[in-house]
């Protein structure tokens, strides 16, 4: 398990959240339980960097598929999904499980 520390939550105030663990993009994001989660932001259709534009949906510019800004699941093809990491918050700090 490669636990990566995020910082601290209360630094986080606006998500999605645009993170880099190393070199890698990255939005935290919160779903509706309130569980965080770091979403990929290389779309798995074509490696296009997902971008936020608001009103709920992150949108790859290169051909427009768009994903839920909570789950990283899309809604323009069935089936596909940005890769998600499980958040856990410790102690007020936030830590991803990117095994």
């Amino acid at each position: 398990m490669k636990e990566v520390v995020l910082g601290e939550e209360a630094a986080f105030g606006n998500l999605p959240a645009e993170v880099n663990v190393g070199n890698d993009p990255y939005f935290l994001v919160r779903d509706e339980s309130g569980d965080y989660k770091l979403l990929s932001r290389l779309c798995p259709h074509a490696g296009g960097y997902v971008m936020n534009f608001g009103g709920g949906a992150l949108v790859c510019p290169l051909h427009y598929w768009e994903f839920d800004a909570c789950t990283g699941s899309c809604t323009t093809v069935k089936g596909a999904s940005l890769d998600a990491y499980p958040v856990t918050v410790r102690e007020g700090v936030l830590v991803a499980d990117m095994a």
